[in-house]
């Protein structure tokens, strides 16, 4: 009876046994299934992904022509709108060349009036200063121009007033010879000869020849009846007639 039991209880160990081994068995079993189901769908999200990563990269790719495209574009449009600015610019140039073309232009027309009128308001302002130096500037700039014989004589009388003979009796020769029709010749010849008279050389034969010829060309002018005036004063007057003795009455005879 104890051989038995003695006997029963390393059969309960080895069946005991058994039943462990096979519950881990089991167990292990579970667990790779578990990591084969990991492992399947770790591989189904690794091809996801691959898929993923490809159609990204396609993505990209295509953003990167994209990309090119647009740089492309901006370079055709950068040398377009730099095309654009030089085509401005020579405009602009241009417009502006033409504007300061025309201002020189229209100062060009209008500087001889306004140098010609300045110098002879400064004439009518008693500046003969100013009158001088501004009939001298036009003279200077435009010789021929169309105020030149006014100028001339306005200088010439700037000078005169200044006491300046010389200089006066050249303006008023040079409006005599330039301009020989001018309306302003009996005035210049008479202002001539009145110059000469100021210099300290005689120059009394030569003012007298211009007075005549006043007189003479010019009768019913203003000048004429001036020269009649300087001719009377500087020409010698007749030396006086001896009154003749009364004849004697002859006596009567008686």
């Amino acid at each position: 009876m104890r051989l038995r039991s003695f006997l029963l209880v390393p059969l309960c160990l080895l069946a005991a046994g058994c039943v462990a081994t096979q519950q881990d068995m089991l167990q292990m079993q579970s667990q790779m299934d578990d990591l084969n189901n990991s492992l399947a769908n770790m591989q189904k999200n690794q091809a996801e992904l691959a898929v993923k990563m490809e159609d990204l990269s396609k993505n990209l790719n295509a953003s990167s022509e994209s990309m090119k495209d647009i740089s492309t574009q901006m370079d055709k449009l950068s040398s377009h709108l730099d095309d654009l600015d030089n085509a401005m610019n020579k405009r602009v140039n241009a417009i502006g060349q033409t504007i300061r073309k025309q201002q020189e232009e229209v100062e060009a027309s209008l500087l001889p009036s306004k140098l010609y009128n300045d110098a002879y308001n400064a004439f009518l302002n008693n500046n003969f200063d100013g009158s001088a130096t501004g009939f001298k500037a036009y003279l200077s700039k435009f010789p021929s121009g169309e105020m030149a014989e006014g100028a001339y004589f306005y200088l010439g009388e700037s000078l005169y007033l200044k006491e300046h003979w010389q200089d006066a009796a050249l303006a008023y020769a040079t409006v005599l010879e330039k301009f020989p029709k001018s309306a302003r010749v009996p005035a210049s010849r008479l202002k001539y000869a009145m110059a000469l008279l100021k210099l300290p050389e005689n120059k009394k034969d030569e003012a007298l020849r211009y007075l005549h010829s006043v007189v003479k060309d010019y009768p019913a002018s203003q000048e004429a009846k001036t020269a009649k005036d300087y001719i009377s004063r500087l020409s010698p007057k007749p030396a006086a007639t001896p009154a003749k003795p009364p004849a004697k009455t002859p006596a009567k005879k008686g």
